[in-house]
């Protein structure tokens, strides 16, 4: 028997590299610049979460541990098995937000913004999965809460 989770009256901030998915909060906070955040969550069975990434992967130069959130590869890969715990993928009701494009990469001459945008959406593309919202790029930055109940989303811009 597995223990259901109860929802509490709090509201979780994640922070660059973090994710959370559960439903012991009441609502996710987070800010993004170029960084993007992949929401999930679940209407039946009022569970969810989200990542907040700052690269699509890790640098091949750097060889840091307990980073994983950091990077969208490794995020999007512990969402997933986390998902994977309650439900199949496609029960989920996925947001993207976030990928500002507030600076540019002289190598792909994408922002980092853009290119995270870009690897969210080829990994949601390759796991067949669907969008039910997204407010993604341009040049201003964004809050984003998230109730855990509804799913409801709300999203703020904020010029830069």
């Amino acid at each position: 028997m597995t223990k259901d989770l109860i929802p509490q009256t709090m509201k979780l901030s994640i922070h660059p590299g973090e994710w959370y998915f559960g439903n012991e909060y009441e609502s996710l906070y987070t800010v993004l610049g170029s960084c993007v955040a992949l929401s999930v969550w679940h209407p039946t069975l009022k569970i969810g979460g989200l990542c907040h990434y700052l690269l699509p992967v890790q640098p091949g130069h750097l060889r840091e541990r307990g980073v994983e959130g950091r990077y969208g590869k490794t995020a999007l890969g512990l969402l997933k098995s986390s998902m994977l715990r309650y439900a199949p993928l496609t029960d989920y009701q996925l947001g993207l937000f976030g990928g500002c494009d507030s600076f540019r990469n002289n190598v792909s001459h994408h922002s980092i913004g853009k290119q995270n945008i870009l690897f969210a959406q080829h990994w949601l593309r390759d796991e067949n999965l669907q969008l039910t919202q997204m407010d993604v790029g341009g040049a201003i930055s964004r809050s984003l809460t998230m109730e855990i109940l509804t799913g409801t989303i709300s999203v703020k811009h904020y010029p830069i």
